[in-house]
C-alpha cells in the first residue's frame, strides 16, 4: 500500500502527490505494456500484408515475434498457415495443435474445432525423424545430443519425431570423448529417417585444469581502487522540486494519452475492418473477422485505461506546478478546462487552459 508523507505541504500538493505516488507505478507499467502491444500489432499487419503476396518466408517470423509479444490465438492460427504454406509441415502441425488448446481454454468452440481439424488433415503427411544410440553411449551420464543446436532429451531417444522438411546437423558429445557429427536429410510427405549414433571414441587429450590467470599468481599486486568523491548532498529548494515533479507528472499524463488516442484509433479502424468479416457485427464468417474483433476489443481498453490515467497526471501537474509558484507570484490567475471530442467513431478528451 502507497504512504504519503504530507509534513509541511498544503493540502493540494499533498494529495497530488500521493497521487503521483499511487498511480505512477501502475503508469509506467501501462505504458510497457501498450508499447508492447503496439509493437505486436504492427508485426502482426505486416505479416498479414507479406501473406497476401506470398512471401511466407518474411511473415513467419514476424508472426513469431508478434505471438512472443502479445500471445493471441488469432496469431497462431495465422501463424500455423504461415508453416503449412512454406512447407515447415511439422511446425504447422504442432502450432494448430497449440492453437486448438489455447481456444478449448477460453471455451472458443468455432476456433477449437477449426485449428483442431487443421492439425488433423495435416497428421498423415508429418515426416519423422528418430534418432537411437548405442548402449555404450546411451549411459554416459554426460551424453548431450543436439539437432541443430537444440538438445534431445534422453528420454526421446528412440521416438519417431516429428520434423520439418530439410537437412539437420545432428551432434552427440560427452566429457572425455570426441565428438560424433553427422547430418542427415528428411523428405516431404511422410519421410520416415532413422539415425544411429555410434559409442562415442575416447579424447587422446585428458581433460586438465586450466592455468591461473597471471593477475592471481603469488606476487601479484591487489587490484587498485580509486575512491570515489563525495556527492554534494545539498538538497534544492522546495518550490524547486515540487515544479519538477509537475513537469515530470505533466509529461507522463501527455505521453498517456498519446497512447490512448493511439489505441483508440486502432480500435476504430479494426471495428471498421472486421465489419466485412461479420455481418450484423453478431457472427463472423472467418477466423480473421474473430481476430480483428477481438483486437478491436483489446485496443479499446487499453485506450480507455491510458486516457483515464493520463487526464488524472496532467490535472495533477498543473496543481503542483501552481502551488509551487513563489510567494511573490501568489497571486497568479490560472484556469484548466477539459471538454469531450466527439465525432464519427471517435471519442476523447481535450484539455485547455490559461495563465495570467
Amino acid at each position: 500500500m502507497a504512504k504519503c508523507m504530507i509534513a509541511k505541504l498544503s493540502p493540494l500538493p499533498a494529495l497530488a502527490l500521493c497521487c503521483a505516488g499511487v498511480f505512477l507505478p501502475a503508469l509506467a507499467h501501462a505504458e510497457a505494456g501498450a508499447a508492447q502491444k503496439a509493437a505486436a500489432e504492427s508485426l502482426f499487419d505486416d505479416a498479414l500484408k507479406a501473406m497476401k503476396s506470398g512471401h511466407f518466408a518474411e511473415a513467419c517470423p514476424k508472426l513469431e515475434e508478434s505471438e512472443r509479444i502479445d500471445p493471441a490465438i488469432g496469431t497462431l492460427l495465422y501463424l500455423a498457415e504461415c508453416y503449412e504454406k512454406s512447407g515447415r509441415t511439422a511446425s504447422a502441425w504442432a502450432t494448430f495443435r497449440e492453437a486448438a488448446s489455447a481456444a478449448q481454454a477460453q471455451g472458443e468452440t468455432d476456433r477449437t474445432r477449426v485449428a483442431a481439424a487443421r492439425a488433423d488433415r495435416l497428421q498423415p503427411s508429418l515426416s519423422k525423424l528418430t534418432l537411437k544410440v548405442v548402449p555404450e553411449t546411451a549411459q554416459l551420464a554426460s551424453l548431450r545430443v543436439t539437432r541443430d543446436n537444440v538438445v534431445i532429451a534422453k528420454t526421446l531417444f528412440g521416438v519417431a519425431l516429428p520434423v520439418d522438411p530439410g537437412k539437420y546437423h545432428v551432434v552427440a558429445s560427452a566429457d572425455g570423448y570426441q565428438n560424433y557429427e553427422t547430418d542427415i536429410e528428411v523428405a516431404a510427405n511422410a519421410d520416415s529417417k532413422n539415425l544411429e549414433i555410434p559409442a562415442l571414441v575416447a579424447s587422446a587429450t585428458p581433460v586438465g585444469v586450466a592455468a591461473l590467470p597471471a593477475a592471481n599468481a603469488a606476487g601479484a599486486p591487489p587490484p587498485t581502487t580509486t575512491p570515489v568523491p563525495a556527492r554534494d548532498e545539498s538538497a534544492p529548494s522546495s518550490g524547486n522540486a515540487m515544479r519538477t515533479a509537475a513537469y515530470v507528472t505533466g509529461a507522463l499524463g501527455v505521453v498517456s494519452l498519446g497512447v490512448g488516442t493511439y489505441f483508440g484509433v486502432k480500435a476504430i479502424s479494426k471495428n471498421n475492418d472486421a465489419k466485412d468479416h461479420c455481418p450484423g457485427g453478431n457472427t463472423c464468417n472467418d477466423p480473421q473477422g474473430e481476430s480483428l474483433t477481438n483486437d478491436a476489443q483489446s485496443a479499446a481498453t487499453v485506450s480507455n485505461i491510458t486516457i483515464g490515467v493520463g487526464a488524472a497526471f496532467v490535472v495533477a501537474g498543473v496543481v503542483l506546478y501552481l502551488t509551487s509558484a513563489p510567494k511573490e507570484k501568489a497571486e497568479t490567475a490560472a484556469r484548466l478546462e477539459m471538454h469531450p471530442l466527439v465525432g464519427r467513431d471517435l471519442a476523447g478528451i481535450g484539455f485547455g487552459g490559461a495563465f495570467q
